[in-house]
């Protein structure tokens, strides 16, 4: 089981490589096009925009006088990442350490180094604390003023919290390697962040015409590559 495990994730991953352009093509194009239609005018947009302009002076605040909380609170969403997406890959968590000074540490065991790199990388590029906004809204059917101003806040905090630490000294980056690291993280960056865009211009449905019409226009990419190579 391990072993077959293994074997299709390292499969997946040769798969994910030459089709990484292509998506980033695909996806990129319906973001610009998500872009395009921002507009503070927008009771949606304005929501968004405003619960992440909050996050900014909620950010120096803390840092200012609570620091070591605002430390605890990183690491904990970052380390509970690294758990979530490997849950993902049918890892089982053991054991978590979070710290406010010498970081923090999540323990996981099952099927060797199956889907290692995602794990590894996963708080680089996905936003825990705005999956939890998402789930509420999809799980309660409503997307008022108030959640949209917390999914603008959950976004900014993981943006600001996250890449603020990254660097190729890392050890989570050193671990997966600069040039995985260099080929993953911009395109799931893209695609995490665009589905958070793509919820807050338009909804429930916004959020699903993202990934249909994003893999629809990465196969077109695909296809007129092949046109002009054949």
């Amino acid at each position: 089981m391990k072993k077959a495990l293994n074997i299709a994730a390292g499969i997946s991953f040769f798969l994910f490589l030459p089709a990484a352009p292509f998506l980033f093509a695909g996806f990129g194009a319906e973001v610009l096009k998500i872009l395009k239609g921002v507009s503070i005018a927008d009771a949606r947009w304005s929501a968004f925009l405003l619960g992440a302009a909050a996050f900014l002076p909620v950010h120096f605040l803390a840092g200012k006088f609570f620091p070591g909380a605002r430390r605890y609170l990183e690491t904990l969403e970052h380390e509970l990442t690294h758990l979530l997406i490997g849950l993902l890959f049918l890892k089982i968590p053991v054991g978590i350490r979070v710290s406010a000074h010498s970081g923090g540490e999540v323990r996981q065991i099952g099927f060797g180094t199956t889907g290692q790199i995602w794990i590894t990388l996963a708080p680089y590029f996905f936003p825990t604390a705005s999956l939890f906004v998402l789930l509420f809204s999809f799980a309660a059917g409503f997307e008022d003023f108030v959640l949209l101003a917390l999914l603008g806040f959950t976004t900014a905090f993981h943006l600001i919290s996250n890449w603020s630490e990254t660097s190729f000294r890392q050890p989570d980056l050193q671990k997966a390697g600069i040039l995985k690291t260099i080929l993953i993280l911009p395109l799931m960056n893209l695609l995490c962040y665009g589905a958070v865009l793509a919820f807050t211009g338009g909804g429930r449905t916004g959020f699903v015409r993202f990934w249909t019409q994003g893999f629809a226009q990465s196969v077109d990419f695909l296809k007129a590559f092949f046109g002009l190579i054949t």
